[in-house]
């Protein structure tokens, strides 16, 4: 579903990602760890290129991001995106939010969209903010409202960049439930601080650190038996709960 080939990217003269290569399968939940600064929402964004790379190439179902005879809008409507500060439009409500982009990109009637959209807030609990603003809704039910709208163009992989940091604690699981949710249904690539929901929904984590994915194993055997010092230095370092 998503191959990474010499993946490097810079800012500033600092190299972030260093010749990353990574082969994701299709309906695979690949969760994403390290310490902050690591690289590991720089490779994520690249994975869609909001990121540009400096070189390598990333393939998504079989079609380079980075070939200029293909197209990258029709690529990336494959591409779901939930970002960590919601991105909604403020001035529309949550069924325009989940239905502009199935209009705008794909031609899909209004009557098409409303209803795949109002199917999408049942899917996320939310039928009842159909009309709501932003403005008047938790930072929850924001990022429910974010994931319906990612899920609209029905992509074959969603990428989550840190869903739930942004969110008081009491709202950080009802976003994780609708993610377990989605498990098993599609392609997901998460960036996560929430090693509970590493452990319990991935199918495979990746360990980043300083731009290098440094394990590449199955959650209950990284967190059980890490392989590496700078792993086991990260792991000694989280409450004793996880």
């Amino acid at each position: 579903m998503i191959k990474v080939n010499n993946l490097v990217k810079s800012f500033h003269n600092k190299t972030v990602l260093k010749d990353i290569n990574l082969d994701i399968n299709e309906k695979e939940v690949v969760v994403i760890i390290g310490p902050s600064g690591s690289g590991k929402s720089t490779l994520l964004r690249c994975l869609n290129k909001l990121e540009e790379a400096d070189s390598g190439d990333v393939i998504i179902d079989g079609q380079s991001l980075y070939d200029k005879k293909n197209n990258l809008y029709q690529i990336r409507e494959k591409i779901g995106m939930v970002f960590q500060n919601f991105n909604l439009f403020a001035n529309m409500n949550v069924i325009d939010n989940i239905s502009l982009a199935p209009m705008k990109l794909q031609n899909v009637s209004k009557d098409d969209a409303y209803k795949k959209a109002t199917d999408l807030l049942k899917q996320v609990n939310l039928e009842d903010k159909a009309l709501a603003y932003p403005h008047n809704l938790s930072g929850g039910q924001k990022q429910r409202v974010a994931i319906a709208r990612a899920l609209a163009n029905n992509p074959s992989v969603v990428l989550f960049d840190e869903p739930t940091s942004a969110l008081d604690i009491e709202m950080v699981k009802e976003v994780l439930e609708v993610m377990k949710d989605l498990a098993g249904k599609m392609t997901l690539v998460i960036v996560t601080h929430e090693m509970n929901f590493a452990k319990e929904v991935g199918t495979r984590l990746l360990f980043i650190d300083e731009g290098q994915i440094i394990e590449d194993r199955k959650p209950k055997d990284f967190f059980e038996n890490p392989q590496t010092d700078r792993a086991k230095a990260f792991l000694s370092a989280l409450p004793t709960a996880i």
